[in-house]
């Protein structure tokens, strides 16, 4: 069949199918004759519809269509079907004479056929309508042609009549069959061209069913594929794992013969992850490219969609490289698909194919795809390394964190220790060096300056209990290690975190006791402090880590520096402390010999104010009387204030002796009521006492009798010359309650707190007098009876003083 057959505008088909009028055939000479019923007919086109549909390989389909054809409706027949590029491929033909089937093929090869040349074949592709020729005579043939040889082929083919029929298949051309017949005066009748048409559908719905068919099976393939590269790149966690699986599993799913992979990094350079195919020396020439140098990736980048190139002609405008070296990579078709996301462009992935080829839409599909799968990998996989890095620093903090809390812990319980045991110094130090090997190092010296100036140790501790005996066996109370003494002259740190066989080696070198001490702590990292306070150094502290303890570092200096800063203020609290109670312990000394020195001048005063008050006469006793009460009052007074400094002393000595015996509260305070009428008559106070039954007790009878006083004048002092109640009474569990209650001034609820402590005072001593020591006695008198004494008061309401006592004083 010529390449572009020309048929007359009379001659052609309307777009229903029916023929135009046209001169009288001659007579066939073919086997439609025999079919020219309607029986005939329809059993020709059951028979093509069951070979037709019997196969699901479209190029089948169309021989067989051809096959069908000849000798039956055509002498020679010819298919040709759109190929994706849009070019014309003539994938079947048939003759009568077998022999002569090559020569149909001739035609297309020598001028292949188009879609733009008007008529014949390329009309019926281009507009999807049938082209009938009902006759061609010789002389139509020169025009009928366009290349000289194909003439010589058309006459040894023959060609009187002919007709081309599109093959359509929702609504697309997929192809069309050309029959051609070559006697004299035949051409096709309406019902061969019924028949004809008919088996050109069926033909088209068998080779849709075939494509449809292998359409699903290469999207079947790319699926399978596409699973595989997917499950592949899931396991990849960083960029260099994406591009290994996109360089063994995605050249493999994509048939390519090379592939690269390329990130884009924030200043839109290129940065190679992985390729093959490619040399080193090219993948270096392209790492570091800027994509705007690079025409086809910044078309990529900025159309957001992958470049296509069939062939190396095709590419090379837009390759942005040496023409040369591109060219050197083969003349094969190249693919550039972006690595997209929602957040912009990852980088790129280049294919390229050793033969020029097409890129048909479901490979596009699913090279996009693996692209798409591709990127997502490269996303997870800068999502893992911030989860990674973020991890890290997390973990990095919570051990830094960790180790800060063992830092705080261990400096709290030894701040808690050196301010607690004041008074025993020895036991404070040994309690932090158990601490400290306990925690935050393996092993821990203590040593201090002894009077001769030199280094001793004092407190030593080993994570291990049982190498404490062996490492205080080595040191035998004398200086530790070289380390500690230079630390203990230059008053500086020292610190060794790397303690390795050299240098345990040159410090074992001065004596065989250092030698010991090393194998006994096996000190993986040293740190020694000095102990200093007011430009003096009093000693040194000496840490040390073992595995699996970890090495210490440079936060654990500052820790240790400032531990040594509590135990130097430790050690000079304890020397003050010891000061202050050697002082506290000769001034009770010394109160308590002042207070028996005094009573002996103030006894002999009471009798010489007695025997003055027997000797006054009348006459006498009118002037001297009342100053003789004031001056008995005042030595009272003073009797009393000695009585309670000598008290202070005996509780303060541990000195405080009871004699209990049997008392009855309820006469002791009726006695001690009745004694101070005077006083309370001179505070204008009235006393009620309520106490209805005897409360017996064993109690010190004096002793009772002075917190009795105490509690009364207290009330009398401070009742705002109001009325006064003392009750008692029976408060269950063999106790007694006392109660003094006045109406007075009252106490502010800041001051009540310290009520009972030692020369402490809840008024002003401009407006009352005394030491503050009666309350202060009280307290201690009634714990030493094992009872207990309470206060409630408001400001100018009043107070209540409360006394518990056991009825068996201990």
């Amino acid at each position: 069949m010529p390449a572009e057959p020309i048929s007359p505008p009379e001659a052609s088909l309307d777009v229903a199918g029916k023929p135009r009028p046209t001169p009288a055939p001659p007579e066939p000479e073919h086997g439609v004759e025999a079919a020219s019923s309607e029986a005939a007919r329809l059993a020709f086109l059951s028979r093509a519809g069951e070979l037709l549909g019997a196969s699901l390989e479209w190029r089948t389909v169309l021989h067989r269509l051809a096959e069908l054809a000849v000798p039956v409706l055509a002498d020679w027949c010819s298919v040709d079907v759109i190929a994706e590029d849009g070019s014309v491929e003539r994938v079947a033909a048939a003759h009568r004479e077998p022999e002569k089937t090559a020569l149909v093929h001739e035609l297309s090869r020598l001028r292949p056929v188009d879609l733009v040349s008007p008529g014949g074949i390329s009309e019926a592709l281009r507009t999807g309508r049938p082209v009938v020729m009902p006759v061609v005579t010789e002389e139509m043939l020169p025009a009928m042609v366009r290349e000289p040889a194909q003439l010589d082929v058309v006459r040894r083919l023959g060609i009187r009549a002919g007709l081309v029929l599109p093959l359509l298949a929702r609504g697309r051309v997929l192809g069309a069959v050309s029959l051609v017949r070559g006697d004299e005066q035949v051409s096709f009748d309406a019902p061969e061209l019924e028949v004809a048409m008919e088996l050109a559908r069926r033909a088209s719905l068998s080779m849709d069913n075939a494509l449809l068919y292998e359409e699903a099976r290469t999207a079947q393939s790319f699926s399978a594929r596409l699973q595989t590269v997917t499950a592949a790149l899931s396991r990849a966690a960083t960029a260099e794992d994406v591009a290994r699986v996109m360089v063994r599993d995605g050249l493999e799913a994509s048939g390519a013969a090379r592939v690269a992979i390329a990130e884009l990094s924030a200043d839109g350079c290129l940065r190679v992850l992985g390729s093959v195919g490619y040399s080193q020396a090219w993948m270096e020439g392209l790492d570091g490219q800027r994509v705007a140098g690079l025409p086809v990736l910044a078309r990529a980048a900025e159309q957001r969609e992958a470049q296509w190139f069939s062939r190396l002609e095709e590419l090379l405008p837009s390759a942005g490289l040496v023409e040369s070296d591109v060219a050197a990579l083969g003349e094969g078709s190249r693919a550039f698909l972006p690595l997209l996301t929602e957040r912009g462009i990852l980088g790129f992935v280049a294919l390229a194919w050793g033969e020029p080829r097409m890129f048909p839409p479901l490979e596009r599909a699913f090279l996009d795809a693996l692209a798409h799968q591709c990127s997502q990998a490269l996303e997870r996989a800068a999502l893992y390394g911030t989860l990674r890095e973020r991890g890290e620093r997390l973990h990095h903090a919570l051990q830094m964190g960790k180790e800060a809390e063992e830092r705080l812990f261990f400096l709290l319980e030894a701040s808690r220790a050196l301010a607690e045991h004041l008074d025993d110094v020895e036991w404070t130090l040994e309690h932090v060096a158990r601490v400290a090997a306990s925690s935050v190092a393996s092993s821990c010296l203590v040593e201090l300056v002894g009077p001769d100036g030199t280094l001793r140790c004092v407190a030593s501790a080993h994570q291990e209990p049982s190498r404490d005996a062996s490492v205080l066996s080595v040191l035998g109370g004398e200086g530790a290690l070289s380390l500690s003494r230079e630390c203990f002259q230059s008053g500086e740190p020292r610190f060794v975190p790397d303690v390795d066989a050299a240098l345990c080696e040159r410090l074992a070198e001065r004596s065989e006791q250092q030698r010991a001490l090393l194998e006994a702590l096996r000190p993986a990292s040293l740190l020694v402090v000095p102990v200093r306070t007011r430009g003096r150094t009093l000693g040194v502290i000496t840490l040390g880590t073992s595995p699996p303890q970890r090495p210490l570092a440079m936060s654990d200096v500052s820790m240790m520096e400032e531990l040594a800063r509590r135990v130097a203020v430790a050690l000079e609290n304890a020397s003050l402390y010891r000061d202050a109670q050697a002082a506290v312990r000769l001034r009770d000394e010394f109160l308590s010999v002042a207070s028996h020195e005094l009573k002996t001048p103030l006894t002999s005063l009471k009798l010489q104010h007695g025997l003055i008050d027997r000797a006054l006469g009348p006459d006498s006793r009118e002037k001297v009387a009342p100053r003789l009460s004031t001056a008995m009052r005042q030595v009272q007074r003073l009797a009393t204030l000695v009585d309670h400094l000598l008290d202070v002393s005996r509780v303060s000595l541990g000195r405080l002796a009871l004699e209990p015996t049997e008392v009855d509260l309820g006469q002791a305070v009726r006695d001690a009521v009745e004694r101070m009428e005077e006083v309370f008559a001179v505070a204008g106070c009235s006393v009620r006492v309520d106490i209805p039954e005897p409360l017996q007790g064993r109690w010190d009878s004096l002793r009772l009798d002075q917190v009795l006083v105490n509690l009364l004048t207290n009330a009398a002092k401070y009742g705002a010359g109001r009325p006064v109640q003392v009750t008692a009474a029976e408060a269950g569990d063999g106790v007694v309650r006392l109660s003094v209650r006045d109406e007075g001034i009252g106490i502010s609820e800041t001051d009540l707190p310290r009520l009972f402590g030692r020369f402490e005072r809840a008024v002003s001593d401009r407006h009352y007098g005394g030491l503050g020591l009666g309350l202060y006695i009280s307290r201690q008198i009634v714990e030493a009876m094992g009872g207990r004494i309470e206060v409630e008061s408001r400001e100018g309401v009043g107070s209540v003083f409360t006394v518990h006592l056991p009825r068996a004083a201990g």
